[in-house]
């Protein structure tokens, strides 16, 4: 019999943490899914998942940042599991930084440095010890090519940067949060780019070239590297 793979996915009520969690439970018979929401109690699809993998999932709250939060869910996985196998650190915000450094608000971009960066630390720390007990770690933040020098029309959105193990950047993606930036940005440049008139991938194609990538990685191949949605990397 297969070993469990225990996996943690943060951020996954919606958009691209859904979508992860649910290819992870349709790919992989053997793994156990912890998939971290900031209010399990209001997270209707993760429930459904729940009906659906009742044995193979649990919803768990995970907020960014939160120090004492992440570290009792590590406490609770370590007496469940014992260990933790894979972690995506998916949880993220954008913020309206669609003005210029003249009246941009200072209290959003800290609250975007908060989320996207330290709370990436947060949970690291929370659970690294975890990871050190599996025979195959992996810390995978979901980054942005907005974290590094290389890159157009990217540095133009805002994204959460992560500087652990390899973190992966899928660009664009049919959600929520991309339609909301859209719709925020006056300079109709984000329209042109990936309004209604424009083809952008779905969360399920997403889902699935990350997992495969994430299933594929070595520490010497992909440790330290930003990559892209199709394998590549992003110099940075």
């Amino acid at each position: 019999m297969s070993e469990t793979t225990v996996y943690l996915v943060t951020g996954s009520n919606r958009g691209l943490g859904l979508g992860l969690v649910t290819r992870i439970l349709d790919k992989h018979e053997h793994a156990f899914v912890y998939a971290g929401a900031r209010d399990p109690d209001n997270a209707p699809s993760l429930q459904n998942l729940q009906v659906k993998y009742p044995d193979r999932m649990s919803v768990v709250k995970c907020v960014s940042a939160d120090v004492e939060g992440n570290t009792a869910l590590a406490r609770e996985i370590e007496k469940r599991h014992g260990r933790l196998d894979t972690v995506i650190a998916n949880a993220g915000t954008i913020c309206d930084t669609t003005g210029d450094a003249s009246n941009i608000s200072v209290a959003l971009l800290e609250e975007h440095f908060r989320v996207n960066v330290i709370g990436t630390i947060v949970l690291f720390q929370a659970v690294h010890g975890l990871l050190k007990k599996s025979i195959s770690p992996r810390f995978v933040p979901i980054g942005s090519g907005v974290g590094c020098l290389d890159g157009n029309s990217t540095k133009y959105l805002a994204g959460g940067l992560a500087y652990v193990a390899f973190p992966l950047a899928p660009g664009a993606i049919d959600t929520d949060m991309l339609r909301s930036s859209v719709a925020a940005d006056t300079t109709g440049y984000l329209e042109k780019l990936y309004g209604k008139n424009t083809s952008v991938p779905t969360v399920e194609a997403v889902s699935s070239s990350l997992i495969n990538i994430i299933d594929k990685s070595t520490r010497v191949n992909d440790g330290g590297k930003l990559i892209r949605v199709d394998g590549t990397q992003i110099p940075w």
